[in-house]
């Protein structure tokens, strides 16, 4: 590995090495020292080897700045030419996992994103992953990056995206990653911002996924809605799921009423 990102991702900002670049990348949320390590990140991003382009990426992301949601925008614009396509792979289903990853950086970038004026390209680097959740791994993370804030201004992406992955399932395409629990996690996003809309795009992911992980994954439209839709969706998921299924609507019930 580069000298260069030892430094700046594998060495705290008190000079101590660590073993996780998280650590440092997180680290600037209570520490501006970050800063100094901007601009030499800028030029890993544009001149080094993939993985430490990939890392670059996370923390300018992470980290509010411009250049690391151009990346994220491009790397969209072309997943199989993404320069660090591969360089992580998901055990579970063998399948690359960068684009996971660079969405929970531009979920964590709105604290940055805001104060440095860059919320317009933090909002554009979601939405550009969001075009893609129908083919692309990002396990639980791009429906976590949905915060409300954001949300209402790429709902119309998540909307479509949602119902595209669904048509796909319901034509018989299959990735080899678990698309109906990804798309149940984005429907049940939406639920933040219009309980109804949440309600009806579960609904039609049921009618081609009724497998019990996803009817659990859509138990959070339950837990984040307040009015009768969800009750309603409640019941339907519980006429149609298993004991596990019956648990988590009732565990989202109990938040629900929290």
């Amino acid at each position: 590995m580069d000298s260069r990102v030892r430094e700046l991702l594998y060495t705290d900002f008190d000079g101590h090495p660590v073993g996780d670049p998280d650590e440092v990348i997180n680290a600037a949320f209570d520490d501006d020292r970050y800063t100094a390590r901007i601009e030499p990140l800028r030029r890993v991003l544009a001149t080094g080897a993939p993985y430490e382009r990939f890392l670059a990426c996370c923390a300018l992301a992470t980290w509010g700045e411009f250049d690391g949601y151009r990346a994220v925008v491009d790397a969209a614009a072309d997943p199989d030419a993404a320069p660090w396509r591969g360089e992580l792979i998901d055990r579970r289903y063998s399948v690359d996992e960068t684009f996971a990853h660079l969405a929970r950086a531009v979920g964590l970038g709105e604290d940055f994103a805001g104060p440095k004026g860059t919320e317009d390209e933090r909002v554009g680097a979601l939405r550009a992953l969001v075009r893609i959740a129908d083919t692309e791994y990002f396990d639980w993370q791009l429906a976590f990056a949905l915060d409300k804030r954001a949300l209402p201004r790429v709902l119309d992406d998540v909307v479509a995206v949602v119902r595209r992955g669904t048509d796909r399932l319901a034509s018989g395409g299959r990735p080899s990653f678990d698309l109906g629990v990804q798309l149940a996690d984005l429907a049940a996003a939406v639920a933040q911002v219009d309980e109804r809309l949440a309600v009806g795009l579960g609904g039609d992911l049921v009618r081609v996924d009724s497998s019990p992980k996803v009817l659990v994954h859509l138990a959070a439209v339950v837990s984040r809605g307040t009015g009768s839709p969800s009750l309603k969706f409640a019941d339907y998921l519980a006429s149609v799921g298993d004991d596990s299924v019956r648990k988590a609507l009732a565990d989202a019930l109990t938040r629900r009423d929290g």
